[in-house]
C-alpha cells in the first residue's frame, strides 16, 4: 500500500498509524432517524489531518477502539468506514521505496 491511497478507517490494520483525509457519506447518514454522522465525528476529534490508529476491536466484529490525537474512542465499524484515512508507510515501504 502506498502512502497516497485512501482507505476506510475500519480497514486500517490494527496498530498502524494514519492521518484522517475526509469523512465520507455513510450508510447510517441515509436513515433520517440517525444524527448527522459527520457532525458527531467532528465533535469527537475526527478532523482532517488528525492522527488515528485502531487499537482494538470487540469480538464478532464489535466496536473499534480508535486512538485519535491521543484520545481513545469507541466506534461502530460502520461509522469507522465513513472515515477515510491515508496510512503512514511502513518502515519497509519507506526504506525500499515501495
Amino acid at each position: 500500500m502506498t502512502s497516497s491511497q485512501l482507505i476506510p478507517l475500519d480497514r486500517l490494520p490494527h496498530g498502524r498509524s494514519a492521518r484522517i483525509s475526509k469523512i465520507s457519506k455513510s450508510r447510517t447518514e441515509l436513515e433520517s432517524s440517525e444524527p448527522d454522522l459527520e457532525e458527531l465525528l467532528l465533535g469527537l476529534g475526527f478532523e482532517e489531518g488528525a492522527a488515528v490508529e485502531i487499537r482494538h476491536q470487540g469480538p464478532f466484529g464489535g466496536p473499534l477502539a480508535v486512538r485519535v490525537d491521543g484520545r481513545l474512542i469507541a466506534l461502530r465499524p460502520e461509522d469507522a468506514a465513513a472515515v477515510l484515512v491515508e496510512a503512514a508507510p511502513l518502515l519497509s515501504e519507506s526504506v525500499l521505496g515501495a
